[in-house]
């Protein structure tokens, strides 16, 4: 009887895992790109933005790309500027320690900008 509950243990441990990635995944946990999308701030941003559409970003170069970064960082909402501010580091210091890092914070800005910005579509990014 006693493996049985250790195995129930294990279960319910493995699906209360599962329901917290979930919910991350899910946006939730995330900006409120809907919230944003009302504010007033989101037509300039999204006008920031414009350079690093993929129909343009043959044309932008890796130092331009960063000041893009940075400006879209002050305007960027709180919950997700933490997310700016990582790339910007990985500009300005390239480390492979926080590669891994930097390439996540990567695809949250992506795909906050893709989201956010109608018109908008940055190469490798799916939303």
């Amino acid at each position: 009887m006693a493996k049985f509950w250790r195995l129930l243990g294990c279960v319910v441990a493995a699906v209360v895992a599962f329901a917290g990635v979930l919910a991350l995944r899910s946006g939730d946990s995330g900006p409120d790109v809907q919230g944003f999308r009302h504010s007033a701030a989101q037509p300039e941003f999204c006008k920031e933005a414009q350079p690093l559409d993929f129909s343009r970003s043959a044309e932008l170069s890796a130092h331009r790309r960063a000041h893009v970064i940075e400006d879209l960082r002050e305007l960027a909402p709180a919950d997700i500027a933490g997310e700016f501010d990582r790339l910007v580091s990985w500009y300005e210091h390239p480390s492979e320690a926080e590669r891994d890092r930097s390439h996540r914070a990567s695809v949250r800005v992506g795909e906050f900008i893709e989201r956010s910005c109608d018109g908008i579509n940055l190469g490798g990014i799916r939303t």
